[in-house]
């Protein structure tokens, strides 16, 4: 009866972690998108530019509207991160302290992924520390972000092997063919959210201001080894030049070229499910996936027709999260069932 009490306490302490983890996600990237992570003070411009600053004279604007910018409109929002921080890191503590004590009575219980979740945010705060000077660099904010989606994505992970509702499903061959295919879904999906996250931290998002089309042409100029320099300042290159159009736009294409490749494989994979898995139960997974990404696309052509309205932005980037999510919970449920 204690195990089993024990055993609800970890699941719910899970829970509880992945949906503050969730919320950590969603005001990082709050944070990031305003005035807090690239360092202007107005939306969607910056300094009443529709583009960071490019000439000397834009620069010298800038300077002064920043000296004139309230500090404690930037600082309430790092302050606000750090507790969201420190608090995720007590709770995964608890969580792997319950899992270490749950292995003692159940061999098969998780307490590898809880410890290596609660090392990678501790982690995440040390180099959080130790580049504090570098905190707007966009490497340091991308190596930020991406530890947030990987430790929502674990703790998920963790939550749906604990949890009664989507069991997994009895190996079949229509299982075996769907677990490699929800994999390199999961790999896509994962690699468009940084595409995304590397347009956020350099502030690409306006680089193309049209849609379906980039500056009236289909194919703009673009310049993608200046785009993808990975230590640099905002709107910089790592020799203090100005980040320039070419390469911001580059940075916005790679996102929509890795948009459409994700659209095509995860919509077909969604498809897919609800054409075959009728026998298994499988249709609703496949739903789910299908409905998150359809309302992700529409998002993202709306935050682009529209100019980047700050909340329209920050649902693209929790709704981003959600479609990992829905991937994660469709592999788990193909995946041969945990032995008890």
């Amino acid at each position: 009866m204690l195990k089993r009490a024990q055993s609800t306490k970890f699941y719910r302490m899970a829970l509880y972690a992945a949906l503050f983890a969730f919320i950590a996600v969603l005001f990082n990237a709050y944070s990031r998108l305003s005035q807090a992570g690239l360092g202007c003070p107005d939306w969607p411009g910056c300094y009443g530019k529709q583009f960071a600053p490019q000439t000397a004279r834009d620069i010298g604007q800038t300077k002064q509207a920043e000296k004139a910018m309230k500090p404690e409109n930037r600082a309430w929002k790092e302050v606000v991160q750090r507790y969201i921080a420190a608090a995720l890191g007590l709770m995964l503590i608890r969580l792997a302290a319950l899992g270490w004590q749950l292995k003692k009575h159940k061999p098969s219980q998780q307490w590898i992924i809880p410890g290596a979740t609660t090392v990678l945010v501790f982690t995440l705060a040390v180099l959080g520390i130790l580049t504090v000077n570098h905190q707007f660099k966009p490497l340091v904010m991308m190596m930020q972000m991406l530890g947030g989606i990987a430790i929502l994505g674990l703790l998920w992970w963790i939550v749906m092997r604990e949890q009664r509702f989507w069991k997994s499903i009895a190996t079949s061959p229509i299982t075996r063919s769907l677990r490699p295919r929800a994999l390199i879904a999961l790999a896509i999906v994962a690699f468009q959210i940084a595409l995304g996250g590397w347009s956020m931290v350099n502030y690409a998002g306006l680089a193309c201001p049209d849609f379906p089309a980039c500056q009236g042409v289909w194919w703009p100029q673009m310049d993608f080894l200046e785009a993808f320099t990975r230590w640099r300042d905002v709107g910089m290159d790592y020799e203090g030049r100005l980040l320039n159009l070419p390469s911001a736009t580059a940075i916005h294409m790679a996102h929509r070229l890795g948009a459409l490749v994700t659209v095509l494989y995860v919509g077909w994979l969604s498809l897919h499910v609800l054409r075959v898995g009728n026998e298994q139960n499988l249709c609703r997974y496949g739903l789910l996936v299908l409905v998150v990404l359809l309302f992700e696309v529409v998002l993202g052509v709306t935050q682009v027709v529209t100019h980047l309205p700050l909340a329209v932005a920050v649902t693209h980037s929790g709704v981003a999260a959600m479609l990992l999510l829905s991937l994660v919970t469709l592999y788990h449920v193909v995946r041969s069932p945990r032995a008890a």
